[in-house]
Parts: structure tokens; C-alpha cells; sequence
């Protein structure tokens, strides 16, 4: 998922047990640099705060003064913030940004469960996949600005389970889902030109830790701030205390051959190997090596990462172009937080297809 979704949710938790409503800002639309890109979210309370941050500070004022019409109304409201003009006179910002920004403001009532928000949510706490689609345009009587269908990965499989979403939207949205890129998209419902954006809603990133020494906090730590889902295993018993890491998602004493038994271990996206043993390193890889966990990292030099591998035999090709060792980026790190800034940023920049480099040059 998501981006910011994770702050949403705390923001949206907090909403909803005061039973305000809110305005949900959406960046639908990007045009050269920016700051966040379409699909991120901010949401703005009827006094003037808010959660997110869309623009970097750039135009998040004048969006709250804006938000205080949509709450007036009720109607929701499209809004272009164009930066490119070294002047930038109309913001009087003289920002430079060189990009542009289209944003749309919605009021989320408390009284319908803050709709889409609770959608998205849902989403996320049930690891659920899909594609939102907002409407932000339209003459059509039956179908307003704000009007929002959330369709599951699953029901974008057979089109005729979508309920009351207009086929050309659902048509849209598997289109959508297939290019895996939010987008703009202009659907026709009745000979009427309907332009919706279209957003595609993921669950957060799963990282595995296999090893609960003191240097798996820090990483730990990182993940959570970035919304990820942690999973910690050991097997030490001595090591699987709650109070050791009272952020992470679960926390279970395992022996390596008991790992595939108790966990779905296609769900993680990442998996770090950090139990500091040569013996059970081998024995957590080797029920590693028949899972689809797309990034492996390994403690350690490159020769302890070889020696891994040539433990496995004929398994070992099977995992070598996953597999990370040393795990993490080349930033100078020595201390377990900076070791585990090293590992957070080295699997961020694969899952994102980068190398990690330096931006300025």
C-alpha cells in the first residue's frame, strides 16, 4: 500500500472514536517533480488539523483553507496546484518545484463510517488488495463527484461479482489493476462521460525476522515507521518476549524445520536472517529456499553468505538471485541502528527497483 496509508488509519481511528467528519485530500494527479505522488493522502479535521503530507508544505495551507468549503457544502472539489513557474506567482510560494498537482477534496462523514477511508482500512487489516475508484467528474445524475467503488483483486477476476459498479468502471479497473499504475480514466454510464481516478490499494509490506537478538529492535523499529508488518521468529525461547518488542505484529518461538507448518511464507515480501548462527542460519535457509520470498538478506560477509549456499546443494539456485548477503546499503554503518537504516534502506530500494545511490549526482 500504500505511501502514508498507515498514518491514515491511526488518523482515521482517532476520528472515528470522536465521531467528527473529515475531509479526505487525494493527490489524483502528478505533472513533472513533486513531492508525493498520485494516490497519496491527507486528511484534515473540520478545526484545521491534519494528518499527511501531500506537497511538502508547498500548498498544505491553502488546502486546509479549502477543505472549510467542502465541509460547508458537503461537495466535494478538484483543485490544481501548478508549481512550475520559477515565479510561481499565483501561490507566492516561490517554491520552484517545477511540478504540478491535482488534488480532489472530499468530505468523509462519520454517519457512513468515513467512506472510502473505512474501505481502505479494511483493506489493509485484512491484507486485501484492489482498486479504488473515485469519481471527480460527472453530469450524470446518478453518479457525483466523491462517488467512490472499492473492487477486491479477486471480484477485478470476474466482473460479475461487482454489485452496483457500472461495468465500464469495473472494465476500468482491471485495466487499471493489470497496468499497475494509479491513473485518470474517462468511463461512459449511460452515454455519459464519467472521469474517475483509479488507485490501486495494497496491503502493507511483510517483512520476516528470523532472530531475536538486541540488533533486531533497530530493524524493527524502522520497519514499523515505514507501515510495514513485522513478524519476529527464534529459537531461543529466552528470546521470544513481548516485552522485547512491543511493536511487532507477532512473535513466536520456532525451530526452523516447524517454520513452513506455522507460517504462510509466500505472504512476506522480505525476510532478514539475523540469528547470528552459522548452524541455524542453514537450517531457516533451507526451508527458506522452497518459499517465493522475493528478497533474502544475510548478516555477514560475503564468504559466510557463500558457505550459506553451498550448504543447500541443489537448492541453492533456486534462491541465489534472491539472495542479499551482506544484506543492506553501503552507508558506513557500525552501530545496530545504523546497520538497520543499512537493511530497511537496502530492501526499500530492491522492492522499489533501485540501487540506492545518491539523488544529487
Amino acid at each position: 500500500m500504500a505511501r502514508n496509508t498507515h498514518h491514515l488509519i491511526d488518523a482515521y481511528r482517532r476520528f472515528r472514536n470522536n465521531t467528527e467528519n473529515v475531509v479526505l485530500a487525494t493527490i489524483i494527479e502528478t505533472l513533472g517533480s513533486t513531492y508525493q505522488k498520485a494516490g497519496a493522502r491527507m486528511l484534515i479535521a473540520d478545526n484545521g488539523g491534519s494528518s499527511g503530507l501531500l506537497g511538502g508544505g508547498c500548498f498544505e495551507r491553502d488546502l486546509i483553507e479549502q477543505a472549510h468549503t467542502v465541509f460547508e457544502t458537503e461537495n466535494p472539489k478538484t483543485l490544481f496546484y501548478d508549481m512550475r513557474s520559477p515565479d510561481d506567482a499565483v501561490w507566492g510560494l516561490g517554491l520552484g518545484c517545477n511540478g504540478a498537482v491535482r488534488v480532489l477534496l472530499q468530505l468523509l462523514k462519520a454517519n457512513n463510517d468515513f467512506h472510502p477511508l473505512n474501505r481502505i482500512v479494511e483493506a489493509s487489516e485484512s491484507d486485501t488488495a484492489g482498486i479504488l475508484a473515485t469519481i471527480y467528474e460527472s453530469d450524470h445524475p446518478d453518479y457525483s463527484n466523491g462517488d467512490s467503488y472499492f473492487l477486491t483483486e479477486s471480484e477485478l477476476d470476474v466482473l460479475s461479482q461487482q454489485g452496483n459498479t457500472p461495468e465500464s468502471v469495473a472494465e476500468a479497473a482491471k485495466q487499471t489493476w493489470m497496468q499497475h499504475k494509479a491513473c485518470l480514466k474517462t468511463c461512459e454510464i449511460d452515454c455519459y462521460a464519467v472521469k474517475l481516478f483509479f488507485d490501486l490499494i495494497r496491503p502493507p509490506a511483510q517483512l520476516l525476522v528470523l532472530g531475536a537478538g538486541v540488533d533486531a529492535l533497530p530493524v524493527v523499529q524502522f520497519a514499523k515507521a515505514l507501515g510495514w508488518r513485522v513478524t519476529i521468529v527464534d529459537h531461543r525461547p529466552g528470546y521470544v518476549k513481548p516485552e522485547r518488542f512491543p511493536a511487532v505484529d507477532a512473535l513466536l518461538h520456532l525451530m526452523p524445520e516447524d517454520l513452513q507448518e506455522r507460517l504462510s511464507l509466500d505472504r512476506f515480501d522480505a525476510l532478514v536472517l539475523m540469528t547470528h548462527s552459522i548452524e541455524y542460519d542453514e537450517r531457516y535457509l533451507r526451508v527458506i529456499a522452497t518459499s517465493r520470498i522475493p528478497f533474502i538478506g544475510l548478516l555477514g560477509p560475503v564468504h559466510r553468505r557463500d558457505r550459506l549456499l553451498d550448504s543447500l546443494g541443489a537448492d541453492a539456485p533456486k534462491i541465489a538471485a534472491k539472495v542479499f548477503g551482506p544484506v543492506g546499503l553501503d552507508i558506513g554503518a557500525e552501530t545496530p541502528e545504523e546497520i538497520a537504516l543499512s537493511i530497511m534502506a537496502g530492501i526499500h530500494a530492491a522492492m522499489k527497483g533501485r540501487t540506492g545511490g545518491q539523488l544529487g549526482i
